[in-house]
């Protein structure tokens, strides 16, 4: 009967001493020499301006004078005070803070460059209709080298080309006894 005793003793200890599984502490990392990079801060859209006064200032100018201009950053600010804008059409807007004023840049038919300063619509409708009108032959004055002016120069070099050749000894001779004779004696400075 003691070894049955003995062996339910042995049973129940081991029942009791089992324990409920235990839940791993988290060890803390070695210390290291490098650190470890903090990540990046996101921008943050309320300190990041949306747009620029130049910008707002310029929309304004074009809606103003009858161009409607939806993308405000569509508008490139120069930081000097300009801002300029390209349009649909391949024209191009440009603002200028200091004398507030919007200039529209359009190609003629002709092939040169228009400029309009823009103030109201009727500015601008006159605008387009100066630039699709236009039929003026665009070119530069001819060079002021030309004609009579081209001669009188070619003359003058001929002159200067002349002047520089080289003198004969009658010529030398000739030259000089000229000159004796028109010379005139002079007397030495007195000290």
């Amino acid at each position: 009967m003691t070894r049955t005793t003995s062996t339910r003793k042995t049973t129940a200890k081991k029942t009791t001493t089992k324990k409920a599984p235990r839940t791993r502490k988290q060890a803390t990392p070695p210390l290291s020499l490098v650190k470890p990079i903090p990540p990046r801060p996101r921008p943050d859209r309320r300190t990041r301006p949306w747009m620029t006064d130049l910008q707002g200032y310029a929309t304004l100018a074009a809606l103003i004078a009858g161009i409607t201009t939806p993308t405000i950053h569509a508008w490139h600010d120069h930081h000097d005070g300009t801002t300029t804008r390209p349009l649909e059409d391949g024209t191009h807007l440009h603002y200028t803070l200091t004398t507030r004023t919007l200039r529209w840049q359009t190609l003629c038919p002709m092939g040169a460059v228009h400029e309009y300063t823009l103030r109201n619509p009727a500015d601008t409708d006159a605008a387009q209709v100066d630039a699709e009108s236009c039929t003026r032959l665009h070119w530069t004055p001819p060079p002021t080298n030309t004609g009579t002016h081209l001669s009188a120069r070619l003359q003058t070099a001929v002159k200067a080309a002349a002047d520089t050749q080289p003198l004969t000894l009658a010529d030398i001779t000739a030259g000089l006894e000229a000159r004796a004779d028109q010379d005139q004696p002079k007397g030495h400075p007195e000290p």
